[in-house]
């Protein structure tokens, strides 16, 4: 794993699992539920195979649609009896999921040292503007790109392109930071460098490539771009 840093001219990053802690819908979960880790986890694996699914297949589908319906087959799968009031209260967690330590100082210190941060996410433009700012960060995102804007989800190349579009940068010089493994190699395979956030301290996947650098927080991305 080696970061170019002379080619880093832009920085992306991802937003569900990388700013904020997805799995802290558990806290939702656990006020209607019986099991909410087993269903937190089945829901957010449900939602990212319906999103793979639909960017194999070219058929873009809004997010929050994906999240609706991955939540209901989670509670099926789990037989969670909730009511819709219920259902709508753990949906609604989704906008106040956690916000990690490190992302404001971190990304504070990439643009105190001249970086323009995007968001690129398969999230909603409605669910990304509610996140920035609910992460305070709202001063420091040069732009949010989504899904929507471009018709397709990660890992679909299209959307990638799109994002360097928007932030007039070559893809050769844009590193994407991402919690994901899938969006490590969308962005890859699109000829972006990958830095593969690694929140949970697990170990790489070994398939397909290798992410170009592995940090644990914003603050460590910050000190291996030497600012």
């Amino acid at each position: 794993m080696t970061l170019d840093t002379d080619r880093v001219e832009t920085v992306f990053v991802d937003s569900y699992s990388t700013l904020v802690d997805e799995l802290s819908t558990e806290r939702a979960l656990r006020e209607h539920t019986d099991n909410p880790e087993a269903i937190a986890r089945i829901w957010d694996l449900r939602g990212s195979l319906y999103g793979l699914t639909s960017a194999v297949l070219d058929d873009f589908r809004p997010t929050w649609e994906r999240y609706e319906t991955s939540l209901d087959y989670a509670l099926q799968v789990a037989d969670a009896d909730v009511t819709p009031d219920e259902r709508e209260a753990i949906l609604d967690s989704v906008g106040d999921l956690e916000v990690y330590d490190d992302v404001r100082g971190g990304l504070e210190r990439l643009i105190d040292d001249g970086y323009e941060v995007y968001l690129l996410s398969n999230g909603d433009p409605d669910m990304l503007d509610g996140l920035v700012a609910h992460a305070g960060i709202d001063d420091l995102i040069a732009d949010t790109v989504s899904a929507a804007d471009a018709g397709a989800c990660k890992p679909d190349r299209k959307l990638y392109r799109h994002a360097a579009s928007r932030a007039g940068t070559a893809v050769s010089e844009i590193v994407h930071v991402t919690a994901s493994w899938y969006d490590v190699q969308g962005a890859l395979h699109t000829g972006m460098q990958g830095a593969w956030m690694n929140r949970a301290g697990t170990e790489w996947e070994d398939f397909l490539r290798e992410p170009d650098l592995e940090v644990g927080t914003f603050d460590e991305f910050a000190d291996e771009l030497g600012v």
